[in-house]
């Protein structure tokens, strides 16, 4: 078992930080701008800067001038706006703008560098009409002073150096457990801030000084979250590379929007557990040729291929292979950094980092409920060529969002001013986009008929699917009637309702359910065999309260009847997450796909009470599917955008089943969150923190022990930050009979914590 930090939603990471919010607008405020589409209007509204070849600003254009295009196709200029004239309807409004210390990745002479570049442009541009907040992050996300024109209170807050307990940068060919959830923390912080300032008007200049850090290819989709989340609440980040001239890091090598490394787990296990999770494979031919390193091994089972290659011909293209074993990593010098593309198994192929796999990882099909169609990379631009590693995360998040980065510069204050000057030169264009699915995303460019001038926009938009996507519609109505109906439904369907602590008494409940995939009907829609089902989710109190509500729509779309009758074969698996305060619930769960069938689940449901201070565990989510988090793509792109949040171990992702039923054979295992309020401080030398778990199986029936790994250590972060403790492992169930049992997961630690969690299985 390993064990990982990782903050599961935004709002643990961001208890108490808040800013200006829709009650703090005054009466008088200019309606909101940004890039979202307004529901009852359809309109995307599109910032655009333009400078000439000397990086003056072009303030002369008009809507003439300008093309936008929306997925390159050329979209109808509906408004438009010059936000520095005089005469435009948002003239004179208040700017706003964050100054963002990612102190996690500075060292303490660049922050104070930094800061000290900060309280000087604060004491020149902060005003009435220039208001300025500053945030910190130091592993989780502190609001140090909210929007004020004051400048003494800004700058005795922006001053001297700011303790961070985690640290997101590291020179090494590969990261570290902390870095790694050290940068993590870092992107999520920035999108729960970015999500925080969407009620306040007009658009948000978020200076971000950072020393940047590596990306990991888990972390590619939240970039593109964050990104997208920036865009909804018209946030445009401007990086500042503290750095400056000493910068010494190797030059990146740009792969279209991808990155450099894969991240490394941990090496170390912890013994008398060999019980860790592998992700799925194929069975296959044997691995192809390794990246240097030795002959690739035997495909079934996913196994590796060759050891570390040595000194040679380097990292090498996969040759074919059909899921097969890896081949070598880590190749040393003489080759290039990244593989080439692999041919593998279709739809396995892709690009390898560090050396090319043999056979190529099986393809992972999105599940229902997540977008398989999502254009959702498009969001994080190219990097250019030219950048350095740890600058790649600030040239997504600039160009993304409509800003720029500065770098290669000890001048701090004299890129700070260039930011300064950008808040009002900007253009605003809007345009009604075409009609799109939920959960698509779109590609924006903007084009200027005048030569020698530079055109910034943002990258694109995403039509998130709403939480509850039914309301107001009649199907919801029906659903509503079905629900309170004393009919049973006639569609079979299973239910798991593991939850997950956000803060204090607030949970996530993430919603497990198969479905009976034969009650899903079609029909024949633009050449498709085009299905969908209808769910409706209320989770009522004793009194017949209502203490949370979700609903929404799975559509399937197939070519001919052939891949209806493989889609039916296995039962529809389902997911959505909903927040839920402490207490005692009914959650009934109706479904429909239309005419008399329908079905309709109905369990007891119960959040413990829950205090930040507390030692406690989650609830445990059973899984029978594991995926590498780093090949899940779009789909996993899809998921955060909706602002769902995946169950991620070690760099896989955990599919909760909405059974608790396992069959011999098949993988068997759970995720679940241990909450250690003393990992939130700084470590005490005099008192050092140790957490340890065990594990046991219990007949159900008859109360026996089948097993027990005993007391386990898990390896705590050396820093704190978070509190939050993922577990992610298997169940033994080959050393089980068929049969009914418990799984009792203990947790303490050496303050005398002390807490247990169970979950019932059948084993069959």
């Amino acid at each position: 078992m390993r064990s990982a930090r990782l903050i599961v939603l935004s709002s643990m990471i961001c208890a108490g930080a808040r800013l200006l919010s829709a009650q703090d607008k005054p009466a008088d405020a200019p309606p909101d701008t940004g890039i979202l589409i307004r529901t009852e209007t359809r309109m995307v509204l599109v910032d655009t800067i333009v400078t000439d070849k000397k990086g003056q600003y072009v303030r002369d254009l008009e809507a003439k001038n300008f093309k936008v295009y929306e997925d390159n196709k050329e979209q109808p200029i509906k408004s438009f706006s010059f936000e520095a004239d005089p005469q435009s309807p948002n003239h004179g409004q208040t700017h706003y703008m964050v100054l963002f210390f990612d102190n996690a990745s500075m060292q303490p002479g660049d922050q104070v560098r930094a800061r000290q570049a900060a309280v000087k442009f604060i004491d020149a541009n902060a005003g009435p009409d220039r208001k300025m907040a500053i945030v910190n992050f130091g592993g989780a996300l502190q609001v140090a002073q909210n929007f004020t024109g004051n400048t003494e209170k800004l700058k005795a807050v922006a001053n001297g150096v700011a303790y961070s307990a985690v640290s997101s940068n590291e020179t090494g060919p590969t990261l570290s457990e902390a870095a790694f959830f050290g940068a993590r923390d870092m992107i999520l912080a920035l999108r729960t801030l970015a999500k925080n300032l969407g009620a306040v008007p007009g658009r948000k200049t978020l200076v971000m000084f950072t020393a940047g850090f590596k990306l990991t290819p888990e972390q590619i989709s939240e970039v593109t979250a964050t990104i997208d989340a920036c865009n909804k609440a018209n946030v445009a980040i401007y990086p500042i590379d503290v750095r400056g001239l000493t910068t010494d890091v190797p030059v990146a090598q740009n792969t279209g929007g991808g990155l450099l490394h894969i991240f490394q787990p941990p090496s170390w296990v912890l013994p008398a557990l060999a019980l860790s999770f592998e992700p799925q494979r194929g069975g296959g031919a044997p691995g192809g040729t390794p990246g240097g390193g030795a002959p690739g091994g035997a495909g079934g089972g996913g196994s590796r291929g060759g050891a570390a290659g040595g000194p040679g011909p380097g990292a090498a293209a996969g040759s074919s292979g059909s899921a097969g074993g890896r081949g070598g990593v880590n190749s040393s010098p003489g080759g290039t950094r990244n593989g080439g593309p692999n041919p593998g198994a279709n739809p396995g192929a892709g690009t390898n980092t560090n050396g090319g796999r043999g056979g190529g990882v099986q393809g992972v099909q999105p599940y229902p409920g997540l977008n398989p169609y999502n254009q959702s990379r498009s969001l994080i631009p190219k990097i250019p060529e030219s950048t350095v590693e740890n600058q790649n995360v600030m040239y997504m998040l600039a160009d993304g969002t409509g800003g720029f980065v500065i770098h290669d510069t000890n001048d701090l204050l004299a890129g700070l001013q260039k930011i300064g000057k950008e808040q009002n030169e900007y253009y605003l264009l809007g345009y009604t986009p075409p009609s799109s699915t939920e959960g698509s995303c779109h590609v924006l460019h903007v084009k200027v008929d005048r030569g020698g001038t530079t055109v910034r926009a943002r990258t694109g938009y995403c039509n998130a699917k709403p939480r509850d996507l039914l309301t107001g519609n009649p199907i919801e109505k029906q659903l509503e009637t079905r629900a309170a109906a004393a009919q049973a439904g006639n569609v079979a369907a299973a239910m798991q309702l593991p939850f997950f602590y956000t803060s204090a008494n607030v949970a996530r409940v993430n919603v497990a359910m198969e479905i009976a995939a034969d009650a899903v009907k079609f029909e024949k829609q633009k050449g498709k065999q085009h299905g969908e089902i209808n769910v409706l989710g209320i989770a009522t109190t004793a009194d017949g309260g209502v203490g949370a509500r979700f609903s929404d729509t799975v559509k399937f779309d197939f070519e001919d009847k052939k891949e209806i009758e493989a889609f039916q074969k296995k039962p529809l698996h389902y997911e959505n997450q909903f927040d839920l305060a402490s207490g005692k619930y009914n959650l009934k769960v109706v479904f429909s796909s239309g005419g008399s069938s329908f079905g309709k689940v109905e369990t007891p449901l119960e959040i413990e009470p829950y205090q930040a201070d507390q030692f406690a565990i989650s609830g445990l989510a059973l899984s029978k599917q594991t995926h590498r988090a780093a090949e899940m793509g779009a789909t996993l792109d899809a998921s955060l955008l909706e602002d769902k949040v995946p169950l991620i171990f070690n760099g896989l992702q955990l599919v909760p089943s909405g059974t608790n039923e396992f069959k011999k054979g098949e993988l068997a295992g759970f995720y679940a969150e241990i909450y250690e309020p003393l990992l939130s401080s700084p470590p005490d030398p005099q008192k050092p923190l140790a957490v340890a778990i065990d594990m046991r199986v219990l007949d159900r029936k008859t109360g026996e022990q089948k097993v027990d790994t005993g007391l386990l250590r898990l390896e705590l972060p050396a820093q704190g930050g978070n509190p939050v403790i993922p577990i992610g492992e298997k169940v033994p169930v080959e050393m089980l009979a068929p049969g009914s049992y418990t799984l009792e997961l203990s947790a303490l630690d050496t303050a005398n914590h002390e807490y247990k969690r169970t979950a019932d299985f059948e084993l069959r």
